[in-house]
């Protein structure tokens, strides 16, 4: 598995980063990719920070196999003058890892494409020593140095590419006319070209540039000078019809080695300063990096061309942004093109067989099990997910979050806590409940301790907020502890902590909810199913997830067996008089009560109790919020209030404590340990926290999400109330 960081870096970074991340993770979910960040670098680092390649940067780009960032420059959020070269990021790393060839690839659309390379180290891109100006300013000079050896090492690089896109025109780039240094390069490409038994077509540096600004044929692969090539290459990215159109790789020659970062991914646009935080650039330069990367380690090779076909789907087809959009024609956002080009990704994705009545879009592509499930394969749930969120109002990042939670949780086999409760969340923005304007912010900043105000919104990108907030504290002072107040339902309290230990780090979460747990010998409810969960890393294998309600079991198994009409279990609830039941009906919702974990004082119920008052005091009391009795149920009906959640972060780094890589031993060792234990049955062995759902999640990645049939009726009638489309399941 390839390790991949994360640099969104400056100006419109992020937002050209947002769809490939979101990509990324679900390539991550699936264990294909690790992916590790965001990590500051560039402008904005250097303002927060005082180094546009902070520590923590650099140790994370050592520990992966490849970058992918956003871009270095100016940034509308850094006062001018506070980093007067942020560009000097991308030369250290260059440096550092010896990235000293680069591949551009620029598509245009019409099935042609063009890769430009070039060297990125020697030649016009010599050392300090190389370049020299006056401190008068009378006089400046750069020495221009090649050598043979880096000359063929480019030139074997081109080679290379043209043989993996199976032969096609190869043109050298010189200026052989006038400079010693082109003479150099000619003779250079020539030799190499005829070692590798491949025809190469010399070009003087005007001619190619008056070939590529005409309607002249495009090359397959264009070689030359680094500074020729950079030039060279922005010109095809304009003949396609955007800068964005141009991935850009710096790479360390040879095949991937593992262990070790061999390639700096990025469009090659800049950070557009003027351009950022409106959501109008186009992000098909930041999806060709990821595409370059991916291609570039034959472990994701096929991933890579399948988002390479994405982004041509999308270039043919739209929708596109400003700078590709026909004149007159209305041009899509930056979220929307990244959508777009998702969607074309999970289109093409293997998945469980569709019925073959099953129209092949959306949320219709489904696979029929037996009665009464149908399953659905989870990009596409979740897709459809996010869809119906922004159609209610839910901004377009928060409803990702949301789905991205949901899906978690119905990967994971958490039934309860995904897609069924789309419905739910649904009629809370209807009624008011909650909120859909207005984002999360940062109330108090105590350093590693923080206090969001979740300003009534949906809960799943609230607690993304907080957690992004708490692991940029535990990057920085070792821990970030963070609560939440004014928030609402969050869904699987895991979600957030698996994140964490993907990262690397240690995660706690933990949410109070309203009163449906009666306390140990109390005669109503008055505590919540307060769930907590805690994230721990393991290498080799998906993180330990611990998570748990502190009642006897969360809330949704009622709403699962109610649904199913079904029993449940002796020990989970009481009815309205107190009394043990088996009827769901009886105990839920608001009807009897929950009991803590233990269920009774026989099987320690009031460390179950206690568990629930410590997340209630953790969250509620430290945030300033409603504790309890206080805080809306989970129904959100309407004319309900605000619930009022109130949740808690906490991201450790382990780095802090010791060698990182001695902690994950032991902690696997550990593990190791607890499963070869001699179980008493031996069908049924012993498991560690997590184990299950891992499974769970491979099962459901490859045969797709199961919904039972009232899950599935709810589902078709809330497409149709809100206009996304959830065709008919064919049986039989």
């Amino acid at each position: 598995m390839i390790r991949i960081a994360l640099l969104p870096g400056d100006g419109v970074g992020e937002e050209v980063l947002d769809g490939p991340t979101r990509l990324l993770r679900r390539l991550a979910e699936r264990g294909q990719v690790e992916v590790t960040g965001p990590w500051p670098v560039g402008a904005r680092a250097a303002a927060e920070t005082g180094d546009v390649l902070p520590a923590g940067t650099l140790t994370a780009c050592d520990a992966a196999d490849a970058v992918l960032l956003g871009a270095v420059g100016e940034d509308p959020r850094v006062p001018a003058g506070v980093c007067p070269r942020p560009e000097v990021a991308l030369h250290r790393l260059r440096e550092r890892y010896d990235l000293r060839i680069s591949v551009r690839e620029i598509p245009f659309g019409d099935g042609r494409e063009l890769t430009v390379v070039r060297n990125l180290i020697g030649g016009s891109y010599g050392g300090a020593d190389d370049r020299v100006l006056r401190e008068d300013g009378s006089e400046a000079a750069d020495v221009l140095r090649l050598t043979r050896e880096r000359v063929a090492e480019v030139v074997h690089t081109a080679c290379d590419v043209l043989a993996r896109r199976g032969g096609g025109r190869l043109v050298s780039v010189d200026k052989a006319n006038l400079y010693a240094t082109g003479r150099l390069w000619r003779q250079v490409a020539g030799d190499v070209a005829r070692e590798r038994g491949i025809e190469v077509e010399h070009r003087y540096v005007d001619r190619a540039a008056f070939e590529l600004g005409s309607g002249a044929p495009v090359p397959d692969v264009l070689v030359t000078e680094g500074l020729l090539g950079d030039i060279l290459s922005d010109l095809a990215a304009g003949r396609a019809g955007s800068p964005a159109l141009c991935g850009s790789a710096s790479l360390h020659p040879g095949e991937p080695v593992r262990g070790r970062c061999v390639g700096l991914f990025e469009p090659a646009h800049g950070s557009a300063p003027r351009r950022a935080l409106r959501n109008q650039v186009d992000p098909l330069g930041g999806f060709l990096a990821l595409a370059a990367l991916l291609r570039h380690f034959p472990a994701t090779r096929e991933a890579g061309e399948r988002v390479r076909a994405a982004v041509d789907t999308v270039l043919r087809a739209g929708p596109w942004t400003y700078d590709l959009a026909p004149e007159g024609g209305a041009a899509a956002s930056t979220s929307e093109v990244a959508d777009a080009v998702l969607a074309a990704f999970g289109s093409a994705e293997p998945s469980a067989p569709a019925s073959p009545s099953a129209e092949p879009a959306g949320v219709e592509a489904v696979e029929v099990l037996e009665e009464p499930a149908v399953r659905v394969p989870a990009d596409v749930l979740e897709t459809w997910t996010a869809e119906v969120l922004e159609t209610v109002g839910a901004r377009p990042s928060h409803a990702r979050d949301a789905a991205r939670v949901l899906a978690y949780a119905d990967l994971s086999g958490i039934d309860s806590h995904g897609v069924a409760r789309l419905p739910a969340y649904v009629g809370a923005i209807g009624n008011g409940v909650i909120a859909v304007d207005g984002e999360p912010s940062v109330h108090s900043d105590g350093g590693a301790v923080a206090l969001v105000d979740g300003s009534d919104l949906l809960g799943h990108p609230v607690t993304t907020f907080a957690f992004d907030e708490a692991v940029a504290r535990a990057r920085r002072y070792g821990v970030g502890w963070v609560n939440v107040r004014r928030s609402s339902h969050h869904g699987a309290s895991g979600c957030y902590v698996y994140d964490a230990a993907r990262l690397g780090l240690v995660g706690l979460a933990a949410t109070n909810t309203g009163p449906v747990v009666a306390p140990t010998g109390a005669a109503r409810p008055f505590l919540g199913t307060n769930p907590l969960a805690l994230g721990v890393p393991v290498p080799g294998e998906e993180p330990l997830v611990f998570d748990m309600a502190t009642s006897a079991v969360a809330a949704g198994k009622f709403e699962i067996a109610l649904r199913l009409g079904k029993p449940v279990p002796l020990g989970w609830g009481v009815d309205a008089e107190g009394r043990p039941t088996t009827d769901p009906a009886a105990v839920f919702p608001g009807r009897g009560a929950l009991l803590p974990l233990g269920s009774d004082r026989e099987r320690s119920s009031h460390k179950g109790y206690g568990l629930g008052l410590l997340v209630e005091l953790l969250t509620a009391v430290l945030a300033g919020g409603p504790t309890a009795p206080g805080v809306g149920n989970l129904t959100f009906r309407s004319g309900a209030r605000s619930p009022g959640t109130s949740h808690l972060v906490v991201v450790l780094d382990p780095a802090r404590l010791g060698d990182p890589e001695a902690i994950g031993a032991g902690a696997a060792r550990l593990l190791a340990e607890l499963r070869a234990l001699a179980p008493v049955d031996p069908e049924l062995p012993v498991r560690t926290p997590g184990q299950r759902a891992a499974a769970e999640r491979a099962r459901r990645r490859e045969h797709g999400i199961p919904l039972d049939a009232e899950t599935h009726r709810a589902l078709q009638a809330l497409a149709g109330e809100v206009g996304r489309p959830l065709a008919a399941v064919a049986r039989g």
